[in-house]
């Protein structure tokens, strides 16, 4: 039987195959319904809930937003039922192919006791890399009361895993059948004839959106419409009947994805009141109301015809539009869209007197946001931009964290024009603009720490005369201080002998930045002062500044840096063979990372644990995304990106991907000799010694392993040689002599701690003697999987010989004789 569902606009009807097919959403954990717009698609769902009146649901419509807006949008969608995993879903921001599996694993955990009905619509907008990853992801949640449904159009296939107990309804369930269109037409009053129906039912093609502008046209004229496209149908069924005023209304709100009814009331001079505004759009079917949410949204096929009138409009009405529209994104708080709004009218005032915040660009890190802000610099004229300082330094800084250097300097080269020519602006207004742009300026000085703080003392004289103590507006935050990366030896160890100093000068400057900053960045230099300790084997150091640091940082609020102290702690503690040490430092870094809720604080999470497992030789939790190049450029910004390349280094020299390790090499110490990295130019000479060695080619090892020590030995940094020793401790010996005894016996010893103590954690946390690497573990796989050497050589398209030589030290190391036993062990 088909059911009605009632809008104030008309009735709308279901066939009865729609309707069976929708009630299977109550069986399956998800359901993607994947259609054409104008389907009936959303109308259909709302109408099968209203049938389930026990239970909640809950939307989210998707409107092309940043990635950053539409995945905190579906975050909240979770929040309603798990507000835990909410908040994990946050932190690790909108999943990529990499990152889909993550975003599973934590749906899995997810619990839900109450019948509840979480709804995406518009899927297709959503800006991400997998689509279909997210959908199987979110299949795979732990509510048995959970169902969760996408609305969407076509949606492209990636190369992600496929999901099972997933509802799929497409466009043929949607379409109505002849019957279907007579009891559509008969229940709305209308009795057309048999050849009229005919008519309809072949001109629609069982469409829903043509059927109901079909039956508008019948209402109005009471004659079928000719068998036209749907611009005419529009045309004549809705367009051609409204007022000069309300076509203007909905060209206006046909800029919004969607709007209030405030928001409305503000697009027309001589806007009838909102009562009226509300019967206008309420009678339109084709502009649902979502009342939960409090606004409308437009049907995209009328969108796209309103836009196109709205197009060939006059330059004034236009321009008046756009400026109102501007005015009703900012009256509800979305400042990226009134930016956009007011750049098409050149209205650079009302963009620059908005309240833009650091954190406004660090919740949209896009391109896209920074493109407009760039437009804006390059459009505006200069007289404009130097009447709002305070936003300039804001943008210049957005402007530097992505290397757009040409407009950075366009920026600071009308501050400081500023500064100098200040003219009648106000002595405290000095004061804060020389402040604030002291310490903008201080950003292309990084790694100097020196150069650095000359910036920051000379912000703390300016801004201490405005309060006590002196605090910057702009700068500060619970952003990442370690620019995502999990060392701030890695930062700014910058020149071979100068460690020592270092210390000392990041003793004698920090505090002025954190105090600047308002605790940004507290307990950088415990962290610093641990790890040049832990690096130099003194761990009892290492742990009481790691234990320091990790207070400062947690009384600051700086969840990025207690996570690089605790990353010392576990190292010390694998060199010290202690696993409840490395056990509570992995603890409490997995539960730090999940509740700051932030996407870069969680990939510095990621970071530390891949360390830690990589030390032990573990591979089986590496985050996906440290696995590819692409994904890790995505995910770490640009300064912190060598810190992630080594740790991708250590992975593949583990996996004997020798080749790749090679390609990865040379990009990796170009940029870490341009920006002044000493870490990453001992570490990667040191993996490509080791994987030299393993493929029996010494004396080529040597040369590289000599580099790495000239760069490391008069600063004492032993520890990155003892985390790769396994390979490389008799070439180590057979090179002593070039060295000083004492520091050659030190590292030595070094060594010999980090291979008992790594071995010691393993034997006790994960009862194996040794770990497989990455392609012994993929042969293993393969070995229990039933596969004969022949065949895993195929698969793997490798020798035969290789194969048997990875078997016989995959027996070696799990300590096994026999394919039989292989098969009881855990891999």
């Amino acid at each position: 039987m088909t059911r009605p569902y009632e809008s104030d606009a008309e009735a709308v009807y279901f066939p009865d195959h729609l309707l069976a097919r929708l009630d299977g959403i109550k069986e399956h954990r998800l359901t993607l319904i994947e259609a054409p717009s104008g389907f009936g698609k959303t109308t259909s769902l709302r109408e099968y809930l209203c049938g389930r009146p026990g239970a909640r649901s809950f939307w989210y419509t998707c409107l092309g937003e940043t990635q950053t807006k539409a995945w905190g949008g579906i975050c909240d969608l979770v929040e309603k039922v798990d507000p835990d995993v909410s908040r994990s879903l946050r932190g690790l921001g909108m999943p990529d192919r990499d990152s889909a599996a993550d975003a599973a694993a934590m749906m899995s955990e997810c619990s839900c006791n109450r019948e509840t009905f979480l709804v995406v619509d518009n899927y297709q907008l959503l800006q991400c890399d997998s689509p279909t990853g997210i959908v199987n992801a979110f299949s795979l949640h732990g509510g048995d009361s959970l169902r969760v449904v996408f609305i969407t159009q076509r949606i492209p296939d990636d190369d992600t895993w496929r999901a099972s107990n997933i509802l799929k309804l497409n466009a043929g369930d949607y379409l109505f059948d002849r019957e279907s269109v007579a009891r559509f037409f008969r229940l709305s009053g209308l009795q057309p004839t048999s050849a009229e129906l005919d008519s309809v039912h072949r001109a629609s093609g069982g469409w829903i959106a043509s059927i109901k502008l079909h039956m508008m046209h019948y209402r109005l004229t009471g004659t079928v419409a000719p068998e036209s496209g749907m611009k005419g149908l529009i045309e004549s069924a809705l367009w051609e009947r409204m007022t000069d005023r309300d076509k203007q209304l909905l060209m206006a709100v046909s800029l919004f994805d969607k709007f209030s009814l405030k928001q409305a009331s503000m697009m027309l001079d001589d806007a009838p009141g909102e009562d009226k505004i509300a019967e206008i759009l309420g009678n339109n079917v084709f502009i649902p109301y979502a009342p939960s949410e409090g606004f409308f949204y437009m049907h995209g096929i009328l969108q796209e015809f309103l836009r196109k009138r709205f197009a060939d409009t006059h330059g004034s009405f236009q321009a008046k539009t756009y400026g109102r529209a501007g005015s009703a994104a900012r009256s509800a708080g979305d400042l990226f869209q009134a930016t956009r709004f007011f750049l098409e009218t050149r209205d650079y005032e009302s963009i620059l007197e908005m309240p833009f915040t650091t954190q406004f660009f660090y919740n949209f890190p896009e391109r896209s946001v920074i493109d407009l802000f760039e437009r804006l610099i390059e459009e505006c004229p200069e007289e404009t931009l130097l009447k709002h300082p305070m936003p300039l330094i804001t943008f210049g800084q957005q402007f530097f964290r992505d290397r757009r250097i040409a407009t950075f300097s366009r920026v600071t080269n009308l501050l400081q024009r500023l500064i100098d020519t200040p003219g009648s602006m106000p002595e405290e207004e000095l004061l804060r603009v020389r402040g604030e742009f002291s310490i903008l300026m201080s950003f292309p000085r990084f790694n100097d720490i020196a150069a650095m703080s000359e910036y920051h003392r000379s912000a703390y004289k300016d801004l201490e005369r405005l309060s006590s103590p002196p605090r910057s507006q702009i700068f500060g935050g619970a952003m990442p201080w370690t620019m995502s990366g999990a060392s701030v030896l890695f930062l700014y160890w910058r020149e071979r002998g100068g460690l020592d100093r270092t210390l000392s000068v990041m003793d004698e400057c920090l505090p002025y930045y954190v105090t600047l900053a308002g605790g940004h960045g507290a307990g950088g230099e415990f962290i610093l002062r641990a790890e040049s300790a832990l690096a130099r084997g003194d761990d009892a150091t290492a742990e009481v500044m790691s234990r320091s640091a990790i207070y400062e940082a947690h009384a600051a609020g700086q969840t990025g840096n207690s996570l690089c102290a605790w990353l010392v702690l576990a190292r010390a503690a694998i060199l010290r063979g202690d696993p409840e040490l490395y056990s509570a430092a992995r603890s409490s870094i997995k539960e730090e990372g999940t509740v700051s809720g932030q996407r870069s604080i969680l990939r510095i999470g990621d970071l530390c644990l891949a360390y830690m497992d990589l030390l032990l030789g573990r591979h089986d939790q590496i985050p996906p995304w440290l696995n590819r190049l692409e994904s890790i450029r995505r995910a770490i910004y640009a300064d912190g990106q060598p810190y992630a390349l080594m740790l991708h280094g250590m992975a593949l020299l583990q996996a004997r991907r020798y080749e790749e390790l090679h390609s990865l090499a040379d990009s990796v110490l170009v940029v870490a000799r341009r920006m002044n990295y000493l870490l990453p130019q001992v570490v990667i000479p040191l993996l490509l010694s080791a994987a030299k060695t393993l493929d029996g080619r010494i004396s080529e090892a040597g040369e590289l392993l000599k580099h790495a020590l000239d760069l490391a030995m008069p600063d004492e940094m032993l520890m990155p040689f003892a985390e790769q020793s396994e390979a490389l401790m008799p070439l180590m010996r057979s090179i002593s002599g070039v060295y000083p005894e004492r520091k050659m016996q030190a590292l030595l010893n070094l060594c010999k701690r980090q291979t008992e103590g790594a071995e010691a954690i393993r034997l006790s946390l994960y009862d194996s003697p040794s770990l497989l690497s990455g392609r012994q573990r993929e042969v293993a796989l393969l070995l229990k999987d039933g596969l004969t050497i022949r065949q895993i050589a195929k698969r793997l398209e490798i020798s035969e010989n290789t194969v048997k030589s990875t078997v016989k030290a995959i027996y070696d190391r799990l300590g096994v004789h026999t394919r039989v036993e292989l098969m009881k062990t855990n891999l």
